[in-house]
C-alpha cells in the first residue's frame, strides 16, 4: 500500500528545513520554539532573524535516512549557516543555510515511484529581514532540485533505442513573516509548491504530479503580565494537498498515456495553546505550554480495473487533547546553564478504511473498517549551555553518560550527545 506519514510532514514540510537550526536550546526546554525567543525562530518566523545578525550557526548530530557520507563526517556534521549584516542606515539582514542531510526525506518520493535512490536535492536556504516602518519584515526561499538522465549517445541502448530515462525533483518554498508592536507579536505565511519528472527509458511518463502544495498560517502574541510572568497565546494551521497520478503502461509502444492510478494524500492541521515564560529570579526561566492540536487526513487511492475506476478512502484523525510541555533554562556557572524539559501529548487517533464493493471478491458490499487509539507520548529531555566569550554550544545528552560516566570510568561506549549546536556571533 502506497502510503506516506504526513503526520510527519505537515510538522516538517511547510518549512522543509525546520530542524535546520540552533534548535538543541529549545528542544531540550521541553521542544519550547513557540513560546520563547530564540534564533532558532527563525524557521517559523522569518522576520525574527533582524534580532540575530552576525552570527555563524553549526549543527552536529547522528543523522541517517538513506546513505551518509562517513568518510568525511557529513553524518555527523550536517548543517552551516550565517547571518549577514549590510548597511548602516537603513541595515537588513541576510541569512544563508546549506545542508548536507540528503535527499530531503519529506518530499512525496512515494508518489513520484523513482526507479532509483531518491535524489540529493535541497540547494539552499535563503533569508532575508529590513525593518518596515516601525515593524520587522522577513522573507525565507528553500529551493530543492535534483535530476538524474541517461546520456542518450551512450553505447549503451535499451532493444536498439536510446535510453531517455529522466528523473527530477522540484521544489519551491516561500515563507513571509512581520514583527510588531516592539517585538511582542509575530506573525507568518508560506507557501510549498512540488513538482517532479518520472520518465521511463523510452521517454514516455511513468508518473507525474496533479498538483501538489502546502499553506500554512502561524502566530504569536508575548503578553507581559508582570516582571516574573509572560502569557504567550499562539496558533497555527496548514492545508496540504498532495497527488500524483500513474501510468503502468508507460512500456508500452500505444496506448501508454492511460492513467492506471491516481492518489491523493489531503489534509489540515489546527493548533492553539497558550505558553508561560516564568523568570523567578535572575538567570533562570522556566516555561510552560498548554494547548490542543487537531490533525485531519484523507487519502484517496483510485486504480482502474477492467476500465472501470475502483476507488478507496482512508480517513485519519489525530486530536491532542491536551498538550502540555515543560522546561527550564537555569544558570549554573559563569560557563554552564542547565536544561531539562518534557512533552505530554494526550492522543485521540481514529482511522477509517473505506473500501468499494467487489473490493476482495465479486458480490461483496461496500465495507467501512474503523479503528480508534487513545495513548499518551511523554519524552523527556537533558541538556546543557556551554558559553565562552562569543561562543555558544547547546548539547542535547545521552542520558546513558550520565548513567554509567564516562568511558574510562565505566568501560562502555555510549553517545555522549545526541545532538550539538554551535554559534560563534561575529561582533
Amino acid at each position: 500500500m502506497k502510503r506516506v506519514l504526513i503526520l510527519s510532514m505537515f510538522l516538517l514540510l511547510f518549512a522543509f528545513s525546520a530542524a535546520f537550526a540552533t534548535q538543541t536550546r529549545t528542544l531540550t526546554m521541553g521542544d519550547a520554539n513557540m513560546v520563547i525567543h530564540d534564533d532558532n525562530n527563525i524557521w517559523l518566523f522569518p522576520s525574527t532573524i533582524y534580532d540575530y545578525p552576525e552570527m555563524a550557526i553549526g549543527e552536529f548530530g547522528e543523522y541517517y535516512y538513506y546513505y551518509y557520507d562517513k568518510e568525511n563526517g557529513s553524518y555527523l556534521f550536517t548543517d552551516v549557516g550565517v547571518h549577514y549584516k549590510f548597511g548602516e542606515k537603513k541595515p537588513f539582514v541576510m541569512g544563508l543555510y546549506f545542508t548536507t542531510k540528503q535527499p530531503n526525506p519529506e518530499f512525496p518520493y512515494d508518489l513520484a515511484n523513482f526507479s532509483y535512490t531518491p535524489l540529493d536535492n535541497h540547494r539552499i536556504d535563503l533569508f532575508y529581514s529590513r525593518m518596515l516602518g516601525d515593524n520587522k519584515f522577513g522573507f525565507h526561499f528553500e529551493y530543492l532540485h535534483g535530476a538524474r538522465t541517461h546520456d542518450v549517445d551512450s553505447l549503451y541502448t535499451y532493444n536498439g533505442l536510446p535510453d531517455l530515462t529522466e528523473e527530477k525533483t522540484d521544489a519551491y518554498s516561500f515563507d513571509f513573516g512581520l514583527t510588531m508592536k516592539d517585538g511582542k507579536l509575530d506573525l507568518a505565511a508560506g507557501l510549498a509548491l512540488l513538482s517532479w519528472t518520472n520518465t521511463g527509458f523510452n521517454g514516455h511518463d511513468r508518473t507525474e504530479p496533479d498538483g501538489n502544495m502546502m499553506f500554512h498560517l502561524r502566530g504569536r502574541y508575548f503578553h507581559e503580565v508582570d516582571q516574573k510572568i509572560t502569557l504567550v497565546p499562539h496558533g497555527g494551521f496548514e492545508y496540504w494537498k498532495l497527488a500524483g497520478k500513474e501510468y503502468d503502461d508507460w512500456q508500452l509502444a500505444e496506448d501508454f498515456g492511460v492513467v492506471t492510478d491516481q492518489d491523493e494524500y489531503k489534509g489540515i492541521t489546527f493548533d492553539a495553546g497558550l505558553g508561560l515564560n516564568y523568570t523567578p529570579a535572575a538567570g533562570i526561566m522556566a516555561i510552560g505550554d498548554f494547548g490542543i492540536e487537531f490533525v485531519n487526513e484523507t487519502d484517496t487511492y483510485e486504480d482502474l480495473v477492467d476500465d472501470e475506476w475502483e476507488s478507496r478512502e482512508y480517513k485519519y484523525t489525530w486530536l491532542t487533547l491536551p498538550y502540555f510541555k515543560i522546561g527550564i533554562d537555569a544558570v549554573v556557572f559563569d560557563w554552564m546553564d542547565l536544561r531539562m524539559g518534557a512533552t505530554s501529548y494526550w492522543v485521540n487517533q481514529k482511522n477509517e478504511y473505506d473500501y468499494p464493493a467487489d473490493y476482495y471478491t465479486d458480490g461483496d458490499p461496500a465495507f467501512t473498517n474503523e479503528y480508534k487509539y487513545s495513548d499518551v507520548e511523554n519524552t523527556v529531555y537533558i541538556g546543557a549551555g556551554f558559553h565562552w566569550g562569543n561562543l555558544f554550544i547547546d548539547t542535547h545528552i545521552n542520558p546513558e553518560m550520565i548513567l554509567n560516566g564516562f568511558n574510562f570510568i565505566s568501560g562502555r561506549e555510549e553517545t555522549m550527545n545526541y545532538q550539538v549546536s554551535l554559534k560563534y556571533n561575529m561582533f
